[in-house]
């Protein structure tokens, strides 16, 4: 069977014949046992194939087990086999990206007898840097002992690894050590380098530009489009190879992840680890880049230091060591002189109640006429950003240094060292230029400025950030309007059944986008009726109430015996989640449930223990909201705590809602409302995961029946059994649903 349109142009697909794959005596149903048709998948099919012919934009609502990822899958395959055109597939977790390269491609390839080649592309920091590794090497006596004992693991490793990716590692390196030997473009010099032939990323380019389909991370994608739009060229290979049509699934994060990307951002950590890498004093000893050239050239003259050698040996032993240390110090200083910024203030508006975990102030025209502002931060910044700027051109005059040796032997052997280190001092000056300019004089008003304060376990780390008020017109100049073929996808897209929210958000309305947008919903195939039950206590108080936490936990603690454990605790707020946390943790471990929580492991071997051992249940915040997959009865309740509406003091929440007041607009409804409608979409969609999955859904938040917003939430979940009363009652009916319910489990085990 032809699925290519033969009476029309080459370059259109056969819908009827392509729709026939997923069809009851199509290439699927004869390959795989128990294959059935499903109408909401071959309709969203049907849909991206238009989208393909027709070139447009298509966005897609398609409920947890309509077979998305088969459906955009057969027409890019399709769409390649005939046309040889490059398809984009981004996602934003590594778990989808995972299914759709070693489960879903291999399928559709063997039952449509494709030769296709489909790769996972990686960021650059992800692979092994041979020149850096070996470089790293001759600081070995220099490191510590954990250092230096995991790059003698890495360098096993490197003798067997096929891809020389991390995640191929049967460790996790610490970040520090990873950063001396990962593969970056700034610190790269391509074919230049002595192991170019031999690179691994580079190998996977040259894979990645032999393949059809690509699949990427969102922030991947956003980098090689920026590298597009900077060059203006949309033809020629960027970051990733030339493609012509992108599919983004778990669209519904696009708007965060733009919005984090393109902010710029510097912190008092930041500038310690980049300078570290240059030089960095551990145990008494020197290590890091400037140490090493000093011993080559120490190791090549030895008492030969003519006035030359002694220059650049007086450079590296007095001058550079003291602009560091003065450095070092300037830095202390300034993102000191932020914190207690944003303490003060803290302390004048809650008085001696000291913040829980991170703190974000922004800046606001007001703050820009205080006298502390005046007075001491901006002299601070300014004393930080030009002692930058002097020990970055301290870096920079080396390699003239190096070159009046007129040692072309010695050059050759700093020539690497030499590249990293501009390249850590272009980063150093890049970090200068965001401090002046988030110092100016004028708040721009299409940017949000903040400092943020966030506590590690071993310092304060502040930082400055200025990010873009609206992203809408850079998603639309840099994706929606260059590609044939953009389709956006996700099991949680729309609020109460339309897409406006999302739309506004994105800018695909008419006024900044010209072309075709198709707007599709489709429901979850499964039975929610006979599956779910969404109890909502109604004897709880307002989370606004000062005995809420107490009341939560009781709730939880009660549910929980309903459930017989087995369950997710979502909170909005990590402080929540620890405080539930420490209420219930010893009555759950005497009567033998595995209580887990966010933050002692991570989240993949959290979530590992949470499918392998019964009674487990799991306090998880943000990330556990979505992208987790929990099949079958390990998984039966999920409690939501409260309805995840994000803080509204939030330096971008709060600029995004003033910008709509100004225009006339209620930012509750047009922005904090259906913003959380789509994370407790989320939230509900952990619990069922096929036709088998039965569970309840316990949200603690009173809301949902005292505000008449409260319905909105329901009205955007599929129709599903309720029990809205006082909490005895609702354990009762909630232990009757369980009986009600156990022969899915059963069907479950015997298949």
């Amino acid at each position: 069977m032809s699925f290519y349109n033969s009476e029309s142009s080459a370059s259109k697909l056969d819908v009827k014949a392509a729709l026939g794959i997923l069809g009851p005596d199509g290439p699927l149903a004869h390959l795989l046992k128990g294959f059935e048709p499903r109408r909401e998948q071959q309709q969203m099919m049907h849909n991206i194939l238009d989208a393909y012919n027709m070139r447009h934009i298509a966005l897609i609502e398609a409920g947890t087990g309509t077979g998305k990822s088969l459906a955009y899958l057969i027409p890019a395959m399709l769409w390649a086999a005939q046309t040889k055109e490059r398809t984009v597939i981004s996602t934003n977790t590594i778990t989808l990206q995972e299914q759709l390269l070693h489960k879903d491609i291999p399928l559709i390839e063997k039952a449509l007898k494709l030769d296709l080649k489909s790769v996972l592309v990686k960021g650059m920091h992800n692979y092994i840097c041979l020149r850096k590794l070996e470089e790293t090497h001759q600081e070995f006596l220099l490191l510590s002992p954990q250092e230096a004992e995991e790059l003698q693991k890495i360098d096993a490793w490197k003798e067997q690894t096929h891809d020389g990716s991390r995640s191929s590692l049967s460790f996790a390196p610490s970040s520090a050590l990873w950063e001396k030997v990962a593969a970056e473009s700034d610190t790269c010099n391509r074919n230049s380098c002595p192991y170019f032939q031999q690179c691994h990323f580079f190998k996977a380019r040259r894979q990645a530009s032999e393949a059809q389909i690509l699949i990427v991370n969102h922030h991947l994608l956003f980098t090689d489009l920026v590298r597009r739009a900077e060059n203006d060229n949309y033809k020629d290979p960027a970051i990733l190879p030339n493609y012509n049509h992108i599919i983004l699934d778990e669209a519904h994060n696009i708007e965060d992840i733009a919005t984090d990307y393109f902010a710029a951002r510097v912190s008092q950590m930041d500038v310690m680890r980049l300078m570290a890498r240059i030089t960095a004093e551990k145990g008494g000893k020197m290590q890091g880049k400037l140490p090493l050239i000093k011993e080559k050239i120490v190791s090549h003259y030895r008492n030969d230091l003519s006035q030359s050698v002694s220059s650049i040996h007086n450079r590296l032993t007095i001058d550079l060591p003291g602009m560091r240390r003065d450095l070092l110090q300037l830095t202390h200083e300034a993102f000191g002189a932020f914190f207690d910024f944003v303490q003060t203030l803290h302390t004048q508006h809650h008085g001696d109640e000291q913040p829980q975990g991170e703190n974000k102030l922004r800046i606001m025209p007001h703050h820009l006429k205080l006298p502390y502002w005046k007075e001491r931060l901006l002299p601070k910044a300014k004393e930080c950003s030009l002692a930058i700027q002097r020990y970055t051109q301290a870096l920079n005059a080396l390699q003239k240094d190096v070159k009046q040796l007129n040692n072309p032997a010695l050059e050759d052997q700093l020539k690497g060292i030499i590249f990293e280190i501009e390249a850590l001092a272009s980063r150093l000056n890049s970090f200068s230029a965001i401090i002046d300019a988030f110092f100016a004089d004028t708040l721009p008003t299409d940017k949000v400025r903040w400092i943020e304060v966030q506590p590690l376990k071993t310092m304060i780390n502040t930082a400055l950030v200025d990010a873009n008020l609206d992203i809408s017109k850079i998603l639309v100049d840099f994706l929606f309007s260059k590609f044939s073929t953009v389709v956006l996808c996700s099991a949680t897209l729309t609020t109460a059944q339309h897409f406006r929210f999302i739309r506004s958000r994105l800018g695909l309305t008419p006024d900044l986008i010209h072309r075709q947008v198709k707007e599709y919903i489709y429901e979850s195939p499964f039975d929610f009726e006979q599956q779910v039950m969404l109890a909502i206590p109604s004897d709880i108080p307002s989370p606004s109430d000062p005995t809420f936490v107490q009341a939560a936990a009781e709730k939880i603690w009660q549910t929980l015996q309903s459930s017989r454990g087995n369950a997710f605790v979502l909170f909005t707020s990590y402080t929540m989640l620890k405080m539930c946390f420490e209420l219930l943790e010893r009555r759950l471990r005497e009567l033998r449930y595995n209580p887990l929580k966010q933050g002692d492991d991570d989240r993949q071997s959290l979530l590992n223990k949470f499918k392998n051992t019964d009674r487990s249940v799991l306090f998880g915040t943000d990330s556990f909201w979505e992208g987790v997959d929990v099949v079958g009865d390990a998984l039966r309740c999920v409690i939501i705590v409260k309805l995840p509406f994000k803080v509204p003091s939030e330096p971008i929440i709060q600029a995004r809602s003033e910008a709509i007041t100004a225009r006339g607009g209620d930012p509750f409804m047009e922005y904090s409302l259906p913003q959380a409608i789509v994370k407790f979409k989320q939230g509900f969609g952990r619990l069922i995961r096929n036709r088998r999955d039965r569970g309840c859904i316990v949200c603690l938040d009173n809301r949902l029946t005292t505000k008449r917003y409260g319905q909105l939430f329901i009205n955007s979940l599929p129709q599903c059994q309720k029990a809205f009363m006082p909490n005895n009652t609702m354990q009762t009916h909630m232990v009757d649903f369980y009986r009600r319910t156990h022969f899915l489990v059963k069907s479950n085990t015997q298949t």
